[in-house]
């Protein structure tokens, strides 16, 4: 009999025990809470978030264009700087004398030049020697006398000819003396021009050393070329320093660096806006726009991601390189149209409150969004429908 009641005492306490887990089985979850809301008129926005760090994408090295002693550093590494801003300066007392000499070179050249011009215009305008005219042959007519004969004093031999041999001698040496004026003058042309030439050349010569005496001037000093924020800062004042002295970030380079899965990555593309949060101020949100994606994915432990860039509209003073930041792009969007907390639509239904009834209702869907979807048919603005909710 122990025996029995004790088989029956287990047997009763077995059956406690199942009991005991039919009710636990039986406990209904937490109620839904039923609200009701109003068709709206408004936005509907579909994103992709992924986290991310901030980077420089590009990153400019700036140097003087010749050693020297470092006069002036006027920032340090984190200072944000504005395009044309005086960052360092080396002596520049040296490079200021071969830009005086350079100078004083171009004036002189600049006077020879001048000098070469009046020379050879003076020498274009020198008046033409008019030609020594010949010595013409005077011949006496010859006279008859009456008995026939001919006078023989005009023309005697030794006249006639001792006439010829003087005329002609004559024209032979002003021909010789025009041909010498003319090659004088023409020798002196090609002189002057010459030196025209050369004086041209020489000036020429001396304002490029100008030019890069003056470059070399300016590479003393360097600015800004954008604005953004000092990224290292290499030197001391009195130490020497050359062609790469600061590094700077421009404020155009600064960009997240953020990681999207294959099916987030499908919807992206160049030019989306996004916002974008850093951890120290989650309530604020900062403008920016998809600049790069990358069209190979990375593998980590069997899953594919991609890399996508996202620029700053604004960089923020305070951002530092290489603090996480996350990033929320909008991939699609639809505006000024009706729409309904997602979690109201179901299978392409919702439920309709009519004069304190409740009926379904078909309705045609539009973009869903993040967190309401879009209702092309089948409601109205101010509609009142239920959704559901914690």
């Amino acid at each position: 009999m122990k025996v029995w009641w004790l088989a029956g005492g287990t047997a009763v306490l077995a059956a406690a025990a199942v009991t005991a887990v039919v009710l636990t089985g039986d406990d209904k979850p937490a109620p839904v809470k039923i609200s009701t809301v109003k068709v709206a008129r408004g936005q509907v926005t579909s994103t992709v978030s992924a986290s991310g760090a901030v980077q420089a994408q590009v990153s400019r090295s700036l140097g003087f264009t010749s050693n020297g002693t470092l006069t002036e550093l006027n920032v340090k590494p984190g200072d944000v700087v504005t395009e044309g801003a005086v960052l360092a300066k080396i002596d520049a007392s040296s490079a200021q004398d071969v830009v005086d000499q350079a100078t004083q070179n171009v004036s002189s050249a600049q006077d020879a030049l001048v000098r070469a011009q009046q020379a050879h215009d003076t020498a274009l305008g020198a008046p033409t020697a008019s030609p020594t005219p010949s010595t013409a042959i005077s011949r006496p007519a010859a006279s008859t006398t009456p008995g026939g004969g001919t006078k023989s004093g005009g023309t005697q031999p030794g006249t006639v000819q001792g006439g010829t041999a003087q005329g002609g001698g004559s024209g032979t040496q002003g021909g010789s003396g025009t041909q010498n004026t003319a090659q004088n003058r023409a020798n002196q042309i090609q002189s002057t021009s010459d030196n025209l030439t050369n004086a041209q050349q020489r000036l020429n010569n001396a304002r490029l050393s100008l030019t890069q005496a003056n470059a070399k001037l300016a590479g003393t000093v360097i600015t800004a070329p954008v604005g953004g924020k000092i990224l290292a800062v290499s030197g001391t004042v009195g130490s020497q320093a050359g062609s790469s002295v600061i590094t700077l970030a421009g404020a155009g380079d600064v960009v997240v660096k953020a990681q999207f899965t294959e099916a987030e990555v499908a919807h992206l593309r160049v030019g989306q806006t996004a916002t974008i949060t850093l951890p120290d101020d989650v309530s604020t949100k900062y403008d920016g726009k998809v600049m790069q994606i990358d069209p190979a994915g990375t593998v980590s432990n069997r899953l594919v991601r991609y890399t996508a860039l996202i620029s700053f509209d604004k960089v923020p003073d305070t951002l530092l390189y290489g603090q996480s930041a996350t990033v929320a792009v909008v991939t699609a969007s639809a505006g000024d149209v009706l729409s309904v907390p997602s979690t109201a639509v179901h299978n392409g239904y919702v439920t309709v409150r009519v004069n304190g009834r409740d009926e379904e209702r078909a309705v045609e869907t539009g973009l869903r969004g993040d967190v309401n979807t879009e209702i092309k048919s089948g409601l109205a603005q101010g509609d009142e429908i239920l959704t559901a909710g914690q």
